[in-house]
Protein backbone atom coordinates (compact mmCIF):
# COMPACT_ATOMS: atom_id res chain seq x y z
CA UNK A 1 0.00 0.00 0.00
CA UNK A 2 1.18 3.52 -0.67
CA UNK A 3 0.07 6.94 0.48
CA UNK A 4 0.01 10.28 -1.23
CA UNK A 5 0.81 13.23 0.91
CA UNK A 6 0.81 16.92 0.11
CA UNK A 7 1.22 19.81 2.51
CA UNK A 8 -1.35 22.55 2.02
CA UNK A 9 -0.59 25.94 3.51
CA UNK A 10 -3.17 28.63 4.08
CA UNK A 11 -1.93 32.17 4.01
CA UNK A 12 -4.33 34.47 5.83
CA UNK A 13 -2.38 37.55 4.75
CA UNK A 14 -2.80 36.51 1.09
CA UNK A 15 -6.55 36.14 1.64
CA UNK A 16 -6.64 39.58 3.27
CA UNK A 17 -4.70 41.12 0.37
CA UNK A 18 -6.92 39.42 -2.20
CA UNK A 19 -10.03 40.64 -0.38
CA UNK A 20 -8.77 44.23 -0.33
CA UNK A 21 -7.79 44.10 -3.99
CA UNK A 22 -11.17 42.67 -5.00
CA UNK A 23 -12.92 45.48 -3.10
CA UNK A 24 -10.77 48.00 -4.98
CA UNK A 25 -11.55 46.26 -8.28
CA UNK A 26 -15.26 46.43 -7.48
CA UNK A 27 -15.00 50.18 -6.91
CA UNK A 28 -12.98 50.69 -10.11
CA UNK A 29 -15.60 48.67 -12.01
CA UNK A 30 -18.37 50.88 -10.61
CA UNK A 31 -16.37 53.98 -11.60
CA UNK A 32 -15.88 52.56 -15.11
CA UNK A 33 -19.61 51.96 -15.42
CA UNK A 34 -20.34 55.54 -14.37
CA UNK A 35 -17.81 56.92 -16.85
CA UNK A 36 -19.20 54.83 -19.71
CA UNK A 37 -22.77 55.81 -18.85
CA UNK A 38 -21.77 59.48 -18.92
CA UNK A 39 -19.96 59.02 -22.22
CA UNK A 40 -22.96 57.16 -23.56
CA UNK A 41 -25.34 59.95 -22.51
CA UNK A 42 -23.11 62.58 -24.13
CA UNK A 43 -22.97 60.55 -27.33
CA UNK A 44 -26.71 59.94 -27.51
CA UNK A 45 -27.42 63.61 -26.81
CA UNK A 46 -25.35 64.47 -29.86
CA UNK A 47 -27.33 61.97 -31.96
CA UNK A 48 -30.82 63.47 -31.79
CA UNK A 49 -31.99 61.65 -34.92
CA UNK A 50 -34.07 58.50 -35.57
CA UNK A 51 -30.82 56.64 -36.17
CA UNK A 52 -29.46 58.04 -32.93
CA UNK A 53 -32.51 56.71 -31.05
CA UNK A 54 -31.91 53.22 -32.43
CA UNK A 55 -28.25 53.50 -31.46
CA UNK A 56 -29.28 54.63 -27.99
CA UNK A 57 -31.50 51.59 -27.48
CA UNK A 58 -29.01 49.01 -28.75
CA UNK A 59 -25.71 50.36 -27.49
CA UNK A 60 -26.67 50.66 -23.83
CA UNK A 61 -26.98 46.88 -23.58
CA UNK A 62 -23.74 46.42 -25.48
CA UNK A 63 -21.77 48.99 -23.45
CA UNK A 64 -23.16 48.80 -19.94
CA UNK A 65 -24.43 45.24 -19.46
CA UNK A 66 -20.97 43.57 -19.66
CA UNK A 67 -19.73 45.94 -16.96
CA UNK A 68 -22.75 45.12 -14.78
CA UNK A 69 -22.03 41.41 -15.30
CA UNK A 70 -18.36 41.92 -14.42
CA UNK A 71 -19.30 43.80 -11.26
CA UNK A 72 -21.59 40.95 -10.18
CA UNK A 73 -18.71 38.49 -10.51
CA UNK A 74 -16.20 40.75 -8.76
CA UNK A 75 -18.65 41.41 -5.91
CA UNK A 76 -19.35 37.69 -5.51
CA UNK A 77 -15.63 36.89 -5.29
CA UNK A 78 -15.16 39.78 -2.87
CA UNK A 79 -17.98 38.54 -0.62
CA UNK A 80 -16.56 35.01 -0.69
CA UNK A 81 -13.13 36.29 0.37
CA UNK A 82 -14.74 38.31 3.16
CA UNK A 83 -16.41 35.11 4.38
CA UNK A 84 -13.28 32.98 4.46
CA UNK A 85 -10.53 35.35 5.55
CA UNK A 86 -9.35 35.37 9.13
CA UNK A 87 -12.08 33.08 10.42
CA UNK A 88 -10.37 29.75 10.02
CA UNK A 89 -12.96 28.82 7.42
CA UNK A 90 -10.65 26.53 5.48
CA UNK A 91 -8.39 25.80 8.43
CA UNK A 92 -11.22 23.88 10.09
CA UNK A 93 -11.71 21.79 6.95
CA UNK A 94 -8.01 20.89 6.80
CA UNK A 95 -7.89 20.19 10.55
CA UNK A 96 -10.77 17.75 10.16
CA UNK A 97 -9.01 16.17 7.17
CA UNK A 98 -5.86 15.75 9.26
CA UNK A 99 -7.86 14.16 12.09
CA UNK A 100 -9.51 11.77 9.67
CA UNK A 101 -6.18 10.95 8.03
CA UNK A 102 -4.57 10.27 11.42
CA UNK A 103 -7.43 8.03 12.51
CA UNK A 104 -7.08 6.01 9.31
CA UNK A 105 -3.33 5.62 9.91
CA UNK A 106 -3.96 4.40 13.46
CA UNK A 107 -6.38 1.73 12.21
CA UNK A 108 -3.86 0.38 9.69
Amino acid sequence: MFALQQEIYLDDSALQTASEEMNELSQRTANLKTAIEELYEDLTTALQTPCGEAFKTISKDVLVKPIDDLKLIVDHISQTLETIKGQGYYKDVFDEYENLNNSIKVEE
